[in-house]
């Protein structure tokens, strides 16, 4: 029975990954969590001998291991002065130690229901207790990610939902988590449904301390409604901005993005320098019909450190200005002994505007995380860099305004933090840019995992977004999270697109989190309960 258990919950945990890796299988995460969760109530409910930590833990690791498996896509890492073996022990322990952190705060779950255990039990509870409980938790778990290690939210079960443009339009209310939040009340409800219905059957659920559920059947009629009303909130937002869009009121930009295709094994080179400069100046010049307003170049796209003044600032300001664009590209610009991985944009009309520097910097990638610690165990890490000098994270938003355009700069591992993106349009972003390199994921599911962080911080700001890539993916979002265009991976492209600017806030960008609020809010009241009760 106990080995069954463990198989179900793997089972489970490898069907909840799957639309990380394959997202039109999304429906799959409405579902896949309810044999876990029925195990996991039985257990915390009726049994004295409470498995209920071993459990998540099998759960966690079988979900989080296939998600993380494109580490393996970064092997060998030759640019980043490591070897082969070391490069091999280097994915190997992230692909591990990410979902042993990410599993070990998942633990808040059966932490939680073991301190409210008692109200857990009540036979007179409400029936929606324990799924909002639920739900509430692992808000809560996911919020936690976010904290460590310069904080990972790569795995935040919204992700999986960015092709559901329906579904995840709510996002633009009560932000990322809201998603988390219907997709585990509705896993958590039909498993309690579920428990409740078959109890004292041959499937091994006893009623024991099972709350008396009287009113069954509202589980399943409450799932029904939270997942048909959100989708046609969803859709109904988005048969009003096309709408608004197919009126032609708005004002709009002609922008283009440039994939020059040249990974991160390349332009590091001695060479590299000249030949991305030639590769991007030539995309530009083979594109001129169409008048350009802007030109987006991805992170780092020039592979040297310049300041203003500089020879290579000013042959990228006389670039701009000869092609009568303004162009925006990834650098790393330096300033009063700083040194920030920036967007800078070039204007046509040689107007200084403050460069973007990036606010979430990667950790092993642009700094080094407990150093000390980390170089002693690992001697070899310390060798392992992406750039010859330490780099300073940004501040501020740093809003670029040309021509009575705002935008709003991310680089890479900014776009997996909603609150970089919701700070840059709260300061007046019309419009969001994310310069990223991602050729280190090859043709791997990060790729496209990083490009779905892309099309939620569109939904939730109400902005268009313009992502260029050094090798893909590049796109143009709707604020709708349509996807307008997208490059194809590991080669040549150029995109270009009409960009709508819109001006009006959306709910989440004004208050925030809000679910995240509620969730804290309600395992606080929970624990006021418990404290009640003991009293009493």
């Amino acid at each position: 029975m106990l080995r069954r258990r463990y198989l179900i919950i793997i089972i489970s945990g490898l069907l909840f990954s799957v639309p990380f890796i394959f997202p039109q299988l999304n429906i799959l995460s409405f579902f896949a969590g309810i044999p876990f969760f029925i195990i996991l109530f039985d257990e915390i409910i009726n049994n004295k001998k409470n498995k209920a930590i071993k459990y998540t833990c099998v759960f966690g690791m079988s979900f989080y291991l296939p998600v993380y498996i494109w580490f393996f896509w970064m092997y060998p890492m030759e640019q980043t002065g490591v070897t082969e073996l070391e490069s091999a022990l280097i994915v190997t322990a992230a692909w591990l130690g990410f979902p042993v952190l990410q599993t070990f705060v998942m633990l808040i779950l059966p932490f939680g229901f073991k301190i409210l255990k008692n109200i857990c039990a009540r036979e007179n509870i409400n029936i929606f207790f324990i799924p909002v409980l639920t739900a509430c938790l692992y808000v809560i778990s996911e919020w936690v990610q976010s904290w460590f290690m310069s904080g990972l939210t790569w795995a935040k079960l919204s992700v999986s939902q960015y092709k559901n443009l329906f579904f995840i339009q709510s996002v633009s209310l009560f932000g990322t988590y809201f998603t988390s939040f219907i997709i585990i009340f509705i896993n958590a409800a039909i498993a309690l449904y579920i428990l409740n219905k078959f109890k004292n059957t041959k499937l091994g659920y006893r009623s024991g301390n099972l709350p008396s559920l009287r009113k069954n059947n509202m589980l399943i009629l409450a799932v029904i409604l939270i997942y048909f009303i959100n989708s046609y909130v969803g859709l109904f937002r988005i048969i009003y901005y096309d709408y608004i869009e197919k009126s032609g009121e708005r004002q709009k930009i002609t922008a283009q993005i440039i994939q020059g295709n040249i990974s991160s094994y390349e332009k590091w080179e001695v060479s590299g320098f000249e030949n991305s400069l030639k590769i991007y100046e030539s995309l530009i010049e083979e594109n001129t019909d169409q008048k350009i307003d802007i030109c987006v170049l991805p992170e780092t796209a020039i592979p040297v450190g310049i300041s203003r003044g500089s020879p290579t600032y000013n042959y990228l300001q006389d670039l701009a200005r000869n092609k009568n664009i303004t162009l925006f590209t990834g650098i790393i610009y330096g300033e009063e002994d700083k040194e920030y991985n920036s967007i800078i944009a070039f204007d046509k009309n040689y107007d200084f505007i403050k460069p973007y520097g990036k606010r979430h910097l990667v950790p092993f990638g642009e700094y080094l995380p407990l150093d000390k610690i980390v170089t002693k165990i690992f001697p070899f890490v310390s060798n392992m860099t992406l750039f010859d000098s330490v780099l300073t994270p940004g501040e501020s938003a740093d809003i670029m305004s040309i021509n009575g355009v705002k935008y709003g700069g991310l680089v890479c591992f900014d776009s997996i933090f909603p609150e970089l993106a919701r700070k840059s349009v709260k300061d007046g972003a019309d419009i969001l840019i994310i310069a990223t390199n991602d050729s280190w994921f090859r043709d791997s599911p990060a790729v496209y995992q990083h490009n779905a962080q892309a099309v939620l911080r569109a939904v939730e700001n109400n902005r268009y977004v313009i992502r260029s890539a050094n090798t893909g993916v590049s796109a143009f979002i709707s604020n709708t999270g349509k996807i307008l265009q997208k490059s194809n991976i590991l080669q040549c492209e150029v995109l270009t697109e009409n960009i709508k600017i819109i001006k009006n806030k959306t709910i989440y960008t004004i208050f925030g989190d809000i679910i995240l609020y509620l969730s804290c809010g309600y395992i606080i009241f929970c624990m006021g309960l418990l404290i009640k009760n003991k009293k009493k």
